[in-house]
């Protein structure tokens, strides 16, 4: 598959943008309780899914515009973009507004004779207009809504247990220690673990990969005492493995190539290109080949306050003064296989060895 192949296409750049919460929307696992019934969160579960990919078919449930055509950033950043900076940030702010009131509903909500019943000032501010778009999309899924004095009436006539699931999933995705929007955003796709298994074979499947690629890198570097961590925030949706220092980020993306396949931070790369004459031959002609050859910036001295990064490593082909911030060990869609997994986890256990876990980490994402 070719690496600049964007994957997908959509009928216009706000389904583009949204599309990435409905391909991360969790299949149905249950949450373990005794006061809650499976049926029950089944029924939630449906809800939040008809939500997420009622407004994906149709922005305007959402009062979001579709009017801005398909786009993906092959090149540059985000901000070079202004119109699709700003559709990605609406879309976004939208969908966040949405998971917000639904999460902070579950949170504060008590249950009086079959309704679920929130007060206004425990709920995020929403205009009027945003509170009739909501009760509107809510009734076509079962869902029904209304304001009285201050307050606000829940009523879902098929399964009136399903405010309980709500109120179940909502504390159990407060319990992680994301930030609040991100915490909306799990509650809002049912992320109430950090079993990203679904998620990886979607991307699988996607990329057309083999059946046990990914089986290959979970154990590869679980069983060397790496933790796998399911993350969800404004950039896209991403599986860590991670140590102490460094790891392997595997993230669908919103408006980049679709997956990456990236080292996740730059610590300890310094450290080991220093040492560079110990290392395994073949691991050494990795680094160099990985790392990108310093052009004099002179970014990483911070106006002079800081010595320059550059390292020279000596190879059989000559010498290279290489730049440890920017190690380009990432890869694209369908441009992977085990044995570029196979450097990636190398690079990550040199950091281990020679990087420092601290505070400022320099994430690559």
């Amino acid at each position: 598959m070719p690496d600049k192949m964007q994957l997908l296409s959509f009928d216009n750049l706000t389904q583009r943008i949204l599309y990435r919460y409905t391909f991360t929307f969790a299949d149905f696992v249950p949450i373990e309780s005794d006061a809650v019934s499976v049926d029950a969160q089944r029924t939630f579960h449906d809800f939040c899914g008809s939500v997420v990919r009622g407004i994906f078919d149709d922005p305007s449930l959402l009062g979001l515009l579709t009017d801005h055509q398909d786009a993906w950033l092959e090149h540059g950043l985000l901000n070079m973009y202004p119109t699709i900076y700003k559709v990605r940030n609406m879309t976004q702010k939208a969908f966040c507004d949405l998971s917000g009131f639904l999460f902070a509903a579950g949170l504060h909500g008590k249950i009086y004779d079959e309704r679920f019943i929130v007060r206004q000032d425990d709920l995020p501010k929403l205009t009027g207009k945003m509170l009739m778009l909501y009760i509107k999309l809510f009734e076509r899924y079962g869902m029904f809504m209304e304001k009285d004095d201050g307050k606000l009436s829940f009523l879902f006539p098929d399964c009136q247990d399903i405010f309980t699931a709500w109120r179940l999933l909502a504390e159990k995705c407060g319990t992680f220690q994301d930030r609040p929007k991100e915490q909306a955003v799990r509650f809002m796709l049912w992320v109430h673990n950090d079993d990203a298994t679904y998620f990886l074979e979607r991307i699988r499947i996607l990329l057309g990969l083999d059946e046990g690629f990914f089986n290959y890198i979970a154990k590869k570097y679980q069983t060397n005492g790496y933790k796998a961590k399911f993350v969800i925030n404004e950039y896209g949706t991403h599986c860590l493995y991670s140590k102490d220092v460094g790891g392997l980020l595997i993230g669908f993306f919103t408006l980049n190539r679709t997956v990456r396949f990236v080292n996740d931070t730059c610590i300890g790369i310094k450290k080991a290109l220093e040492h560079a004459d110990e290392l395994n031959p073949d691991i050494k002609r990795q680094i160099v080949q990985f790392c990108k050859p310093c052009n004099d910036c002179m970014g990483c001295t911070k106006g002079g306050k800081n010595k320059q990064f550059s390292v020279t490593v000596h190879i059989e082909n000559g010498e290279h003064r290489l730049c440890p911030e920017f190690v380009q060990m990432e890869w694209y869609n369908g441009d992977i296989s085990t044995e570029k997994i196979d450097f990636m986890f190398e690079l990550n256990e040199l950091q281990e060895k020679f990087g420092k876990n601290w505070k400022k980490m320099k994430r690559v994402l």
